[in-house]
């Protein structure tokens, strides 16, 4: 069981990497292009200015982006391998989730650490966590109606 454990922990690692700086790739350019500027910007200027040059402000992004990812990917096995009920998992994960992502917003240079920051992230940090949740039950919501629409006709 730990092996099995262990292996599903190691191959969400590396697609979380790759999804984290696909997405965090894919929003940079969107904030790049919406700034009208018409210049790429990976990050905000306060996170660029604290590095020697854009090259390294890319690569300290990207490094945050796979963690970020990772931090998604790892966490979801809450959903899939934990036999809580399904509001201890969705509790559990949004916890740990805004445990781990503070500290990575603020190093991405996306929030300030001051506490009127800490609200606006956390404020808008829960109202996504719900988008998402909501989402995301109404999916599964659907699947189950399926199921049992199939279950009806065996």
């Amino acid at each position: 069981r730990f092996y099995i454990m262990k292996n599903k922990i190691i191959n969400r690692v590396i697609v979380g990497i790759f999804i984290g700086i696909d997405i965090g790739l894919f929003i940079s350019i969107l904030f790049s292009y919406l700034s009208g500027s018409g210049a790429y910007q990976p990050a905000p200027n306060k996170f660029l200015e604290a590095f020697p040059n854009e090259i390294t402000a890319m690569i300290v992004s990207a490094f945050i982006w796979a963690a970020i990812g990772t931090m998604f990917s790892v966490t979801s096995l809450i959903f899939t391998d934990t036999e809580f009920s399904i509001s201890k998992m969705t509790v559990s994960h949004c916890i740990i989730n805004y445990i781990i992502f503070v500290p990575l917003a603020i190093l991405a240079g996306w929030y300030s650490f001051n506490l009127l920051s800490l609200i606006s992230f956390t404020i808008i940090y829960i109202s996504i966590y719900f988008i998402i949740w909501l989402i995301f039950m109404l999916i599964n919501k659907k699947h189950v109606e399926e199921i049992n629409e199939r279950l009806k006709k065996s």
